[in-house]
């Protein structure tokens, strides 16, 4: 498999950008006023996240990336803009709007394990003409595949989501249970097990017991061409509308973090897509990349070279 035909993809990102801050440390004792750990910080880092967080996944393995997003008109937004712009992403097609604060999620990590997260954020629906202007970019920036990095902030819609259809494009989304509704006529779509059990209204317990079923259900509902359910330790499964295509076992070895591996999964899958891989090929080299991700502490990224040596 020839995986430097990822550096041939041109793919556009369009979503919800967020500043992830990581507080990290270690825990000695418990606190007098409270039965809560107490953090002797040693170090804070920054990294972006979100949307933003997949255009670095696709940078990472050579990728052609244009980012698209907005970002509040307050210092996370400059920090989150200039970290992007320094991992050589282009940031001019990203707005910055004075009536939305960018969103920040902090984790406070200690012993390798994430105590507590909170989030400063505001979400309101984006006016329409953003989705228009983000559309026309993404239109005339060339690419043939595109991923709709929804996070539940605001900026994805079914406007956008038509929009993006209508252009012929290769359509990925890694969805938010509150805007399943959007999904139409999509080609990809990736949740989580717990999302797709969420959103399909079935639990899940197993293959037989609900997975299937639930897969169905979606496919159906959005009419999407590919459901990839990742399913954690478990590894994950692609379905169409004739059901199960391929179930591809966990390739991790060690799991520290899941954070942003489905962020990693439809990074991969978009490339190869984008650069000439069928669909199979596609999932494969998703798992790879998913299960060296979560081996990493953080908001982190895969690179080529590291998917070359796994393999």
């Amino acid at each position: 498999m020839d995986v430097d035909k990822l550096k041939q993809a041109k793919v556009a990102v369009v979503g919800d950008l967020i500043c992830d801050k990581y507080v990290m440390g270690s825990v000695e004792r418990i606190s007098p006023e409270a039965p809560v750990p107490v953090v002797r910080v040693t170090k804070e880092e920054y990294f972006p996240g979100g949307a933003s967080n997949v255009a670095m996944n696709l940078k990472s393995l050579g990728c052609e990336v244009h980012l698209f997003g907005v970002v509040g008109n307050d210092s996370c937004g400059k920090r989150l803009l200039n970290m992007i712009k320094k991992r050589g992403v282009d940031i001019e097609n990203i707005f910055v709007v004075d009536d939305r604060p960018t969103t920040l999620k902090t984790r406070i990590i200690a012993q390798s394990q994430q105590i507590v997260r909170f989030d400063r954020e505001k979400i309101l629906q984006l006016d329409k003409k953003y989705a228009t202007k983000m559309a026309k970019g993404i239109e005339e920036s060339g690419v043939n595949t595109v991923i709709v990095s929804d996070y539940g902030k605001g900026v994805v819609s079914d406007y956008l989501i038509s929009l993006l259809v209508d252009m012929g494009l290769f359509v990925c989304v890694d969805p938010k249970v509150v805007n399943a509704y959007a999904y139409k006529n999509v080609d990809i779509i990736t949740p989580n097990l717990k999302e797709a059990g969420q959103i399909s209204g079935i639990e899940i317990e197993s293959f037989k017991n609900g997975l299937e079923l639930a897969a169905k259900k979606i496919i159906k509902t959005t009419n999407c061409r590919y459901l990839l359910i990742t399913q954690g330790e478990k590894g994950m499964s692609l379905f169409d509308k004739d059901g199960l295509i391929v179930y591809q076992p966990s390739f991790a070895r060690d799991v520290y973090d899941v954070t942003g591996a489905g962020d990693t999964v439809i990074a991969t899958v978009a490339a190869a897509i984008s650069s000439g891989f069928n669909i199979k090929d596609a999932v494969y080299l998703s798992n790879v990349a998913a299960g060296i991700v979560v081996g990493k502490i953080g908001t982190a990224v895969v690179s080529l070279e590291e998917i070359k040596r796994y393999l």
